[in-house]
């Protein structure tokens, strides 16, 4: 199928506020979206999602802002006929209270909300910690990777950024949450992200072109059950406080599955939670999708694809520690040239990344957004 890309209203003809959107909705989306915002107060808007083929987290960050301006008008807000990602993705970020379901009208005015996941519960609730400035001129450079095969390209980065930055930078590849207190340049996934630059100041510069973070769930190769079949099955993944848990929580729940009644193991590791499926200590595995495409073929023979995520919405991040925000443009220039020279580009190759955006204050927003609600 041919996706979209442009975004448009059409009004409904004798109905008035009610409008069909069609498209993709995103960052381009905001002038289009700005001709409904002098809808008198009092009305009833009807949005009919059944042409939107796609919604990213710009797109997200947009419509939230249009209705929340509805709201303040006491305008009653109402989407119908969102497909399964887009139904999700309101879902996950509190905007499935305006979504109207079959025999179910949803009041936006009454705080009524959809059923969502029971979030992972922390205790993470502590005043935010400073990050130490370092007194050496060396930093500390810690990548989370999005698979195995990206290694040596990040070692090659952390050369190439040495170089250009004039600046000895060591490099580590994260394990574990990194520590605050040693670490200052990172390069992290969604919520490990949200939890640096929320409770530890760093600051997020760029994200990776073109790059998201979505999920598969496998089983085994020789379980021919299909997804629907798997109620209150063991479920492997790597962390509780993951954006692959989550989205791979909605995904199953989205398919009719009651994802509060699995059992859930958690490895600490993806290729740990590869080991547990195969050697049938669970019988469900949520991966992130990069992993699973950079599994070697003995490993991708073990295992079975049952559903994967089409969600444009969270995406790995390149974060600064608060005591380099002077020195964050260097580093945006830097990497944002990588794809103008050819060593640059070899690297983008090895990392397997596109090249380098800065990141969208409406991305943050949204994914920040997610991050308080499920994980803090």
């Amino acid at each position: 199928m041919t996706m979209t890309t442009t975004f448009t209203i059409q009004a409904i003809t004798g109905k008035d506020y009610h409008y069909d959107f069609i498209g993709s909705i995103d960052a381009s989306s905001a002038t289009v979206l700005d001709t409904l915002s002098t809808i008198p107060p009092e009305s009833h808007v009807l949005l009919d999602f059944t042409k939107v083929e796609r919604v990213n987290s710009m797109g997200l960050s947009l419509l939230l802002k249009l209705f929340e301006q509805w709201e303040r008008n006491n305008i009653r807000v109402e989407v119908q006929h969102l497909n399964r990602m887009i139904n999700m993705l309101f879902k996950i970020t509190g905007l499935g209270r305006f979504v109207l379901t079959e025999g179910q009208t949803v009041d936006s005015t009454s705080g009524t909300t959809m059923v969502s996941p029971e979030p992972p519960r922390h205790s993470e609730h502590d005043a935010p910690i400073q990050t130490k400035s370092t007194t050496s001129d060396k930093l500390n450079f810690v990548a989370s990777l999005q698979s195995g095969q990206q290694l040596t390209g990040w070692y090659l980065l952390n050369t190439y950024l040495q170089r250009r930055l004039t600046r000895a930078i060591h490099f580590d590849q994260s394990v574990d949450t990194p520590d605050p207190n040693t670490t200052d340049l990172l390069f992290a996934k969604p919520f490990e992200a949200c939890l640096m630059i929320k409770k530890h100041g760093f600051i997020p510069i760029m994200r990776p072109i073109a790059e998201v973070d979505e999920v598969v769930i496998l089983t085994r190769a020789d379980d021919e059950r299909s997804l629907k079949d798997y109620e209150g099955t063991s479920v492997g993944t790597a962390t509780e406080g993951s954006f692959v848990y989550l989205l791979g929580r909605f995904l199953c729940d989205e398919s009719g599955l009651d994802s509060s009644k699995f059992t859930f193991d958690f490895s600490g590791n993806e290729i740990k939670a590869l080991q547990s499926l195969i050697r049938k200590k669970c019988d469900l595995l949520f991966m992130l999708k990069k992993t699973y495409e950079g599994l070697s073929s003995f490993s991708r023979s073990n295992v079975r694809k049952l559903d994967e995520s089409v969600t444009d919405f969270a995406c790995h991040l390149f974060c600064v520690a608060p005591h380099l925000k002077a020195e964050s443009q260097a580093f945006i220039d830097v990497l944002m040239a990588m794809e103008h020279d050819e060593q640059g580009k070899e690297i983008l190759k090895d990392i397997q990344i596109q090249g380098w955006n800065k990141t969208e204050e409406g991305e943050l927003k949204m994914l920040q957004m997610v991050y308080d609600k499920y994980v803090s």
